[in-house]
């Protein structure tokens, strides 16, 4: 059995603050860790109430630390009023209940206790009990043991866990791109819309080193949370988003803004993006103008099977979702057919695209409704559709993502999450 078992937080606060012959000076009041250090946080001091004055004490003076003690070496403390120095952060006031991003589940979760570890001359921050054992401890103090210790299978290692920084000014600490970066955008967007405003704003202030990941969680996050997040935003910042995003996903936020910036704001956006920004605004979004993407991979009808892997291997515009169909189109660009990635694959080497087996020969107009793009998709197993002009050009393509993110009711995403949570 380890001789030094994790001490919980709230054994901690509150106890005696003892000299070194046992007579009691005052308690404490809170553990005081830096966090700018990364991995386990060291604990570098306590916040003691002694007589009326709040005080700093180093770790280097507490020659024991338990549950309802905090013995010193020393009496000989400053008694300078306590002020918190850049870097450090105080357990019970700056994280206890309080939300964390935990990063291996991708959720937030409550740090309803903290756990501190023994180390070599001192004590670190090492886990986190979210359970409600934790809120226990301190309604109902008789109903557990004060020498409670957890078994490590019920808490959150610390080398998880990112906390929330924001709410402390003082510290001069900000959220680490790498909290984050190791999460799916779906992920980030959920924490996004279950944190607080104040909390969704850290988590894409640490995402601005990374334009590339803010565009993604911005594709995913709820039309309302989007405008909310924008709203307090530059038209050059609001530009520089969308034109990061996919364009079928920023014309949808660019409608969404309010009408006097759309102008202005789509004026900022670059170029190539604005263009094709501008040329899907034209289309009713329940069509399948309105839902298409500008962005696929084509091919003219003549090329080999190698260059078509090749351009599915190298393409780095085109949406995931539609790197698995190419769309085959004569010299005038009108759309020929549509061929899976994996027909492709089974393909012959050297063989005319046009020419192999599995090509589908139909596609929908720029007018059709979702009706129409459901049933192409259904009758024929599509997990993509091209989209032509009235002459039969290739102009567009619709996932079967952005079909069903089109069908499904506006809410579906709390709908999903409060049935996995249920």
């Amino acid at each position: 059995m380890d001789a030094n078992p994790p001490l919980l937080l709230t054994q901690l606060v509150r106890s005696d603050v003892l000299g070194p012959s046992g007579e009691r000076l005052g308690r404490v009041d809170d553990l005081i860790v830096r966090l700018d250090a990364g991995g386990y946080p060291r604990v570098t001091g306590l916040r003691a109430r002694i007589g009326d004055r709040t005080v700093f004490v180093p770790a280097e003076l507490v020659a024991q630390l338990g549950p309802g003690l905090a013995q010193l070496t020393s009496r000989s403390l400053d008694l300078g009023q306590f002020e918190r120095r850049p870097g450090e952060v105080l357990l019970r006031h700056d994280v206890l209940d309080r939300p964390i991003i935990d990063v291996v589940a991708g959720k937030l979760v409550t740090a309803n206790d903290l756990l501190i570890g023994h180390v070599d001359h001192g004590w670190q921050l090492v886990g986190v009990d979210p359970s409600p054992r934790g809120v226990l401890r301190r309604l109902l103090p008789g109903a557990l043991r004060r020498s409670e210790t957890l078994p490590p299978a019920t808490y959150l290692d610390w080398s998880t866990i990112q906390p929330f920084v924001g709410h402390v000014p003082e510290s001069g600490l900000i959220m680490p791109l790498r909290a984050v970066a190791r999460l799916h955008p779906a992920q980030i967007a959920d924490l996004i819309e279950r944190a607080s405003h104040e909390q969704g704003e850290e988590i894409i202030g640490a995402m601005r080193a990374d334009p590339e990941l803010t565009a993604d969680v911005f594709e995913e996050l709820e039309p309302e949370e989007q405008v909310e997040f924008l709203e307090s935003r530059s038209n050059a910042d609001v530009a520089a988003v969308l034109g990061r995003m996919a364009p079928d996903d920023a014309v949808d936020l660019l409608g969404e803004l309010d009408q006097a910036r759309r102008a202005p704001v789509l004026d900022l956006v670059p170029q190539p993006q604005a263009l094709k920004l501008r040329s899907l605004l034209q289309y009713h979004p329940g069509t399948a103008g309105g839902m298409m993407s500008p962005d696929f991979i084509a091919v003219q009808q003549g090329t080999s099977r190698e260059d078509v892997l090749e351009r599915i291997r190298t393409d780095d515009k085109v949406p995931a979702q539609l790197l698995g169909s190419v769309f085959v189109v004569d010299d005038a660009g009108r759309l020929i057919g549509t061929l899976s990635a994996v027909d492709v694959m089974r393909g012959q080497v050297g063989q005319p695209i046009e020419s192999l087996p599995g090509l589908l020969r139909r596609g929908v107009s720029l007018d059709a409704d979702l009706q129409d793009v459901a049933m192409l998709m259904t009758d024929f197993n599509l997990v993509a559709v091209a989209v032509t002009d009235r002459v039969g050009q290739l102009v567009g393509a619709i996932s079967v993502d952005d079909l069903l993110e089109t069908l499904l009711p506006p809410d579906w995403r709390r709908r999903a999450e409060a049935d996995s949570n249920g």
